[in-house]
């Protein structure tokens, strides 16, 4: 917005009961304007808004008094041209340990036409296949009805026979007998299939129902992954069947070079995207990212960084653009009228407003309303979604043909919506990123809550909800807890016994604090034995192995971690979906009551 404010000075008024105002008179230099400013001396700025008058002949003489009736050869703004530029998208690139300062050599990935940041950057396919039956059955599906649609219903109708559907194995409650069982460990296996089938009871409903009618698609998938399957070669035309499977494979696993952005030890995105070609590189970066939208507070302006980008990616040449309106008055509820004696819109009492001394946005909105005046501009420019848009040159052009260049109003200890570097200095120009207009998201796929439990002096990642076989998510709370410790027989009430710790539920996964380096405390993912077995996490957050998390990144308020569904529309129209991260406050410390080396008898083991 260009705005256009004169030269003016200030005279205090000094009778504050007759007028109790400011009067702005012009400076010898033009263009010059008149403005009245209310200035309360008593601190009662009543009468001086009420204006009282006595008659018609006063009231012609504070007129004069004023300068209205003075007449000036100044010229009214008619239109406005503007200049400006934009740089557009060009490339991107996921940010870890070894390129998270932009050094050396950064592998750029080409930016795709029409693709959104989001699905870019949040992407993370493990989340949105899982291995669950609901996904695979949607995935198979969704293919047979893109090979209909290209014609190929022979080749969609035998996918179903190629690939059948079933029930993944599920290692920690196996259903098939295991060779050399006893029959205290099958009744316990059998045990733990019906805990299992009651935890995600909609598994062998959807097997019934899915089963035989639609193919694997996790499957498919992995048949595909390497190239061409070898039933390609029964397909009527063979290079429309492999555009299909791209275009499938595209809407299942994400667009490509997706992925990448996200860093589980961080828990957050990280980032960089280019702008502009080789001779006006422009890079921001994000790394500490973790909510739904990129916004321009989440960037960072990165100097004198660039590296050739890869083939295939957009040539960045700034687009320039020249626009001419006409020039519009900004108006708003209560502003100043454009004369002293006009009655002003009785509908807004700016006298009602109530304001602490607090309130810094409401008395800065009172105050605006009552003194600005009514020569100011609203200039709309049109800026390129996906790109860094600038004003270069504003020109007001008055009814007497004169043009006036405006300079820029730049104050060096205030911004809004510039990105900037870490010591400070703005980036020229506004950051539209190429982000989403809107977002729907599902029930939640994952979701882990990191806590911390100072009296245990450790932390845990609790897994509260993951993806069953159905595909459906289930609650770990729900899972049996732990059986407590075998009471030795014939056992003395005032013997003692030795435990060596108190038993922790399985979703329960401890982070032990480390020493990578001296005075650095760090939290490394572990686990609790079960039967001199290694207790492991279920979900696809905690999976990666070793797993460390630096102790800044877990605050004493937790962290809560959620994997949802994500589906968005594209500029062009077309849907795309994905699975990302969402990041938000724990819940403060928790208590595992995980306890050492205690000596117990029957009496102090008792509730």
């Amino acid at each position: 917005m260009a705005t256009f404010e004169p030269r003016q000075i200030t005279v205090s008024a000094a009778n504050d009961r007759v007028a109790g105002l400011v009067a702005l008179l012009p400076i010898a230099e033009p263009p010059a304007k008149v403005r009245l400013e209310p200035d309360s001396i008593t601190g009662d700025p009543a009468p001086g808004s009420e204006a009282r008058i006595a008659d018609p002949a006063w009231m012609l003489g504070r007129q004069w008094q004023f300068g209205e009736l003075l007449g000036e050869d100044a010229g009214q703004a008619v239109s406005v041209r503007v200049e400006s530029r934009a740089l557009p998208v060009t490339g991107w690139v996921p940010l870890d340990e070894a390129h998270a300062e932009l050094a050396g050599d950064i592998p750029w990935r080409p930016w795709h036409e029409g693709a959104l940041l989001e699905e870019l950057v949040q992407d993370v396919p493990a989340l949105a296949f899982g291995g669950g039956l609901r996904q695979r059955a949607e995935a198979g599906g969704q293919l047979v009805e893109m090979l209909v649609d290209a014609g190929e219903t022979g080749l969609a109708q035998g996918l179903a026979a190629r690939y059948p559907l079933g029930l993944p194995p599920d290692p920690f409650s196996p259903e098939e007998p295991v060779p050399g069982e006893t029959a205290e460990q099958r009744a316990a296996r059998l045990a733990a299939v019906e805990a299992r089938d009651r935890l995600d009871p909609s598994a062998k409903r959807l097997m019934r129902v899915l089963g035989g009618a639609v193919p694997d698609g996790g499957r498919i998938a992995e048949d595909t992954a390497a190239g061409d399957p070898a039933w390609i070669g029964e397909a009527v035309d063979a290079n429309s069947t492999r555009k299909v499977l791209a275009a499938w494979r595209e809407w299942l696993l994400g667009a490509p070079e997706s992925g990448g952005g996200w860093s589980t030890e961080r828990l957050e995105y990280r980032f960089a995207i280019r702008f502009g070609d080789d001779a006006n590189t422009v890079v921001t970066r994000g790394t500490h990212f973790g909510s739904a939208q990129v916004r321009w507070s989440d960037l960072e302006w990165v100097k004198d960084v660039g590296g050739a980008l890869p083939a295939g990616a957009p040539s960045g040449t700034p687009v320039d653009t020249v626009a001419t309106m006409l020039a519009t008055p900004l108006r708003y509820p209560g502003m100043p009228a454009d004369r002293y004696w006009q009655l002003e819109d009785g509908a807004v009492d700016l006298g009602a407003i109530e304001a602490q001394v607090e309130d810094l946005a409401r008395i800065c909105l009172a105050e605006y309303a009552m003194t600005s005046g009514d020569d100011w501009l609203g200039v709309p420019v049109d800026g390129l979604l996906g790109a860094i848009n600038s004003v270069r040159n504003v020109r007001l052009t008055d009814d007497f043909g004169d043009t006036t260049d405006l300079t820029e109003l730049a104050d060096p200890g205030f911004s809004m919506f510039q990105v900037s570097t870490g010591t400070g200095d703005r980036l020229p120009g506004i950051v539209l990123p190429p982000v989403a207009a809107g977002m729907i998201t599902g029930p939640a796929h994952e979701e882990v809550l990191f806590l911390r439990d100072e009296m245990a002096n450790m932390a845990w990642a609790i897994e509260q909800t993951v993806q069953g076989r159905s595909g459906d998510p289930r609650s770990r709370s729900a899972e049996p807890a732990p059986p407590p410790d075998p009471w030795p027989a014939h056992l003395d009430p005032d013997e003692r016994v030795y435990r060596l710790q108190t038993p922790i539920p399985a979703h329960w996964i401890p982070l032990v604090p480390i020493a990578p380096v001296p005075g650095q405390v760090s939290l490394r993912k572990g686990a609790l034995l079960r039967d001199d077995v290694p207790v492991e996490p279920v979900g696809v957050t905690l999976r990666p192995t070793p797993l460390t998390f630096p102790g800044e990144e877990l605050p004493r308020e937790g962290v809560h971690l959620r994997a949802v569904p994500v589906l968005a529309r594209r500029p062009d129209g077309r849907y795309v979906k994905w699975s990302a991260y969402r990041v938000r406050t724990g819940r403060g410390e928790a208590s595992s009551r995980l306890a050492w080396d205690a000596a117990l008898s029957i009496r102090s083991a008792q509730p």
